[in-house]
């Protein structure tokens, strides 16, 4: 529910300040992001399908505690308790990534980082809908989306200008620098939302609740598209194997975010005002245009236009995916909600990163984001079901 102090756009000062906190982590997260491929493929001599094994690892076994996080959220009302928690995990453990020498201590260190971002993610979305009204919902993840890509903008350039004099482990180091101002401004300016009611007292009767008709449809296609997802990583691969050099990974980096950031509040507003399935369904088809152009891209030149349309695809289905939630659910079941969406959609990255990277060592890198582009098609046909099922339902009220 939205409380009475507004500060920018007609939305509360919680987001604004969460948007901050989210900005400075995402500095940190994405410096390393930016030249860890690199460094796993190139320092390390890490095969691709490791590599893919690592990123998928790092999300699925953490999956479960995004639902845990917010049932837990939901029944004792401590969201900003949690949230803290979270971002404290991760922005602590990142600067040790300094100090690895082999890709399992990298993969372990990830596992970390990712554990905390399943401990914040459920309760901070959570967060984030109680300080939005219904109708600005798209606004309110918009405005977070853009501040939090805005980060992942800063880091990968952070990234290109400091490699040089500071190497991977100067950078995986300074890290500790962003974390920190993310963890003092989530401490003292956030504040714990207002509860209306309490949730059932188990997981099992609030899932329970909340898992059936339509809402079970749409994790289910959301679930769909993150099979398509493939991790960024595999764009990096792609680029160097196409002749363009590791140090210019960061850069590309840094183009996929800016996009990324460039689509996050115009979603919003869209999913706002044409409808949020709509705004789902033109995510997906930039993620399929953006695959089947890299997939096939004859030149340097062309791959770069399919890794910004996946930028773009990003800050579109990040922003209006998260603004469906609070509609098909209980306000007392916000962060049980997000914790089953942010379960759902992690549990497959495991599976799908690892097919995605034995596809691109057996097939080829063109093979990997072919694969990519048909899941996002069979995705869309599933959300387009559950909106039609939405739809029949509201009818016969």
């Amino acid at each position: 529910m939205m409380g009475k102090d507004r500060l920018f756009l007609g939305v509360s000062s919680n987001i604004l300040f969460l948007g901050v906190v989210s900005f400075f982590t995402d500095v940190s997260t994405e410096l390393i992001a930016a030249v860890l491929p690199a460094f796993l493929f190139v320092t390390l001599g890490t095969a691709p399908e490791i590599i893919g094994t690592i990123e998928g690892v790092a999300e699925s076994l953490t999956s479960f505690l995004k639902l845990a996080a917010g049932v837990v959220a939901d029944k004792t009302g401590d969201r900003k308790r949690l949230t803290m928690a979270g971002y404290s995990l991760s922005n602590f453990v990142k600067p040790l990534m300094g100090l690895v020498s082999s890709w399992p201590q990298v993969m372990a260190l990830r596992m970390a980082d990712r554990i905390g971002k399943g401990i914040r993610t459920p309760p901070r979305d959570a967060i984030i809908a109680d300080g939005a009204e219904e109708s600005k919902m798209g606004k309110a993840f918009g405005i977070h989306r853009t501040l939090d890509q805005l980060g992942a903008v800063v880091g990968p350039l952070l990234a290109f200008a400091l490699l040089s004099p500071l190497g991977f482990g100067g950078i995986f180091l300074f890290t500790i620098i962003p974390g920190s101002i993310a963890v003092a401004v989530l401490s003292i300016f956030v504040k714990e939302p207002k509860r209306r009611q309490n949730a059932d007292k188990t997981a099992l009767k609030g899932a329970t609740k909340i898992m059936n008709g339509t809402f079970s449809m749409f994790i289910g296609s959301a679930t769909l598209y993150a099979v398509a997802a493939i991790s960024y990583s595999f764009i990096l691969l792609r680029g160097i194997e196409m002749g363009l050099p590791t140090e210019y990974t960061a850069l590309l980096y840094a183009g996929i975010q800016a996009c990324h950031v460039l689509a996050g509040y115009p979603a919003g507003v869209i999913s706002d005002r044409l409808g949020r399935f709509k705004a789902v369904q033109i995510g997906y088809a930039l993620l399929f245009t953006s695959f089947l152009t890299i997939s096939l891209a004859p030149s340097t030149h062309i791959f770069v236009v399919g890794a910004a349309l996946f930028g773009l695809h990003q800050g579109v289905i990040e922003t209006s995916q998260r603004a469906i939630v609070p509609s098909l659910v209980p306000y007392e079941y916000k962060g049980t909600a997000y914790g089953i969406y942010n379960t759902a959609i992690g549990i497959v990255a495991l599976p799908t990163n690892l097919a995605a990277g034995f596809i691109f060592s057996a097939l080829g890198s063109a093979a990997t984001f072919g694969y990519g582009a048909a899941f996002a098609l069979v995705a869309s046909a599933a959300m387009a079901l559950t909106q039609w099922r939405i739809s029949k339902s509201r009818s016969n009220d």
